[in-house]
């Protein structure tokens, strides 16, 4: 009877020794999420400059609480989030052709924002040949939960151009999270 006072003590000792963050954290599945795809049409660019060219600030329907829920079985929801960041990011262009596409862009940078902060969540380098498609991963992504609290998620798109473009190039951009 003694030992198991002693058992039962111990185990509450470890239980209360843990935060709830700390149980939950542990509790909570490592997924993966793609949300919706980011649909863009750029405009033809008629000159090569040295700047960037800010594509605008834009918005993409997104629920992580809802997304969360479905991916743990309805155990847990946005609050429950340690950790999320950017996995990998696909862009396609539908009408690429040999005078446009991906390749008359030297550079683009996605920026993530709330009320209050921004963070730059991908640089990406195009090569210099053909390509209507290329996948990023970031070696380091910053952390984002706190930017996926709302229903959309805010960004901003800049681009540096390599080479003219005569047409509109239609875009779309799959962007992949990692979520702990």
């Amino acid at each position: 009877m003694k030992c198991n006072i002693i058992i039962v003590l111990v185990v509450v000792l470890l239980v209360v020794g843990c935060t709830c963050n700390e149980i939950k954290e542990k509790l909570l599945p490592s997924f993966s999420v793609s949300i919706p795809a980011i649909k863009l049409t750029v405009p033809p660019l008629p000159s090569v400059t040295n700047e960037e060219i800010p594509v605008g600030a834009l918005k993409t329907p997104i629920n992580m609480d809802s997304t969360i829920r479905a991916n743990t079985a309805g155990a847990f929801g946005a609050n429950s989030v340690h950790r999320v960041k950017v996995k990998k990011l696909v862009i396609t262009s539908s009408n690429a052709d040999n005078a446009n596409n991906l390749s008359n862009f030297e550079s683009a940078r996605m920026t993530i924002f709330n009320d209050t902060a921004s963070t730059d969540i991908a640089v990406i380098q195009f090569p210099k040949n053909y390509t209507d498609s290329i996948t990023y991963t970031p070696v380091a992504s910053p952390e984002i939960s706190s930017y996926l609290r709302g229903l959309n998620l805010s960004y901003n798109l800049y681009w540096k151009n390599r080479k003219k473009t005569t047409k509109f190039l239609k875009l779309n951009v799959q962007v992949t999270l990692g979520v702990q």
